[in-house]
């Protein structure tokens, strides 16, 4: 297999990975009312909350449209909150409520699941390597987006 057999095949397996990722994760999810992009936009919100709505979309990688109609679906369900921004009239802050943490316990419990289920058979050491992989992945293409020196 040439070079550029083995890259487009890694491709191609890395999407399909990260599809059967999402796949398997939504479909445990999903026996709870949950979804994956749900527990990716809480998961970020605990981790650093009082975002704008454009950082989180940034950070998500979608559209601010796309992000605004979830936040307001998990507003109607009590999960978050917008408060408006001190610095800045026009922007709303995004933060998590009480009801988001039993959510949060769930998702959390139904990632740790799938990401088992996944990382079968790989060692402690394997997984530190594929995710310093991945991270230099997403940076390299990430740069290539913003035209990174």
């Amino acid at each position: 297999m040439s070079k550029e057999d083995v890259a487009t095949e890694m491709s191609f397996q890395l999407h399909s990975a990260a599809r059967l990722l999402r796949r398997n994760f939504d479909r445990r999810a999903k026996d709870h009312g949950l979804s994956g992009s749900r527990w990716q936009v809480l998961w970020y919100l605990l981790r650093d909350q009082g975002l704008k709505q454009a950082e989180l979309a940034e950070r998500l990688d979608l559209a601010p449209i796309s992000l605004a109609r979830q936040l307001d679906n998990l507003q109607q369900e009590g999960l978050v909150e917008r408060r408006p921004d001190p610095d800045d009239r026009r922007c709303f802050r995004i933060y998590l409520t009480e009801r988001a943490m039993p959510a949060l316990e769930l998702l959390g419990g139904v990632a740790q699941q799938t990401r088992s289920e996944a990382l079968v058979g790989f060692s402690p050491t394997e997984v530190q390597q594929l995710q310093a992989l991945l991270s230099r992945l997403r940076k390299n293409l990430t740069c290539e987006e913003i035209e990174c020196d």
